[in-house]
């Protein structure tokens, strides 16, 4: 127990650095006006994990604990809303919303935030406390699936062939792995309990996330914030593409017929 005690807490104090480092990176490339927000939820992580750290062994750990929750549920919050703005600019027929979604989630998260430092847990089965814990409890879970279901929808449902700034795609993926990560680990946390599985776990969370930060601090550059320039499909594609959406129209065209085919014969058969 000892030993893997020290272990978290060496892997912890890792993390922290590995977020200065990134930070020093974002300062040294001029990326902090590109993405104020993932800095300042780098600052106030580090500060947090500084505060946890003096506390993790005293009886003010818990208080601690749950103040850092809620002032990390607006940050998340905050990298998921700046993240989906620079998504966005690479769609600008999507309109002007685009650049003031992060401002509202943040003002969202802030509000769950202030209205449940206090709560009445008599009353936490009522709207809107449930939801609040809800986005509290599973916030990591929640941002990992939206990003990953972002990229599922442009990619798979749209067939969106756009290609991206290096910068935003990287950054899209490793906080997909990171909420991820975090997500995961919780969840096994509370399935688990045991003091020994929890160490083993929240170890393996932050090397992790140790990992993830060694990849922003390597992928996120200058160079990286220009568009690659967009491979044009050939005429054979061009064909090929006008060819699958005939076949398609023309099947949604003959489905209601084909349908109703199907109906008949099956109240034919006795």
């Amino acid at each position: 127990m000892e030993l893997l005690f020290f272990i978290e807490r060496v892997l912890w104090a890792a993390c922290v650095l590995g977020e200065a480092l990134v930070l020093c990176r974002l300062a040294r490339e001029g990326l902090m006006r590109r993405y104020p927000f993932f800095a300042a939820f780098l600052v106030a992580e580090s500060a947090c994990s500084l505060v946890l750290m003096q506390t993790v062994t005293g009886r003010a750990y818990p208080d601690a604990f749950r103040i850092c929750t809620l002032i990390m549920t607006v940050f998340r919050l905050g990298v998921a809303g700046e993240l989906y703005e620079r998504i966005c600019e690479h769609f600008p027929g999507i309109g002007r919303f685009r650049a003031g979604m992060a401002v509202v989630l943040v003002l969202l998260a802030a509000l769950f935030s202030i209205s449940t430092f206090r709560p009445n847990l008599l009353d936490h089965r009522a709207f809107p406390w449930t939801v609040v814990v809800v986005v509290q409890r599973f916030q990591s879970e929640i941002l990992a699936g939206a990003l990953t279901l972002t990229w599922i929808f442009l990619r798979f449902v749209l067939s969106i062939r756009q290609p991206f700034q290096p910068n935003v795609l990287n950054h899209w993926r490793i906080g997909t792995i990171y909420f991820g990560v975090s997500g995961a680990a919780y969840l096994a946390d509370f399935l688990t309990g045991q003091a020994m599985a929890v160490l083993l776990i929240n170890s393996a969370m932050l090397t992790a996330h140790l990992g993830c930060f060694f990849a922003w601090f390597r992928l996120l550059r200058r160079s990286g914030e220009k568009v690659p320039a967009f491979q044009r499909l050939s005429t054979d594609q061009v064909q090929a593409v006008e060819q699958y959406n005939r076949a398609l129209f023309e099947t949604v065209r003959l489905l209601p017929g084909e349908i109703s085919a199907r109906q008949a014969e099956n109240r034919d058969i006795p």
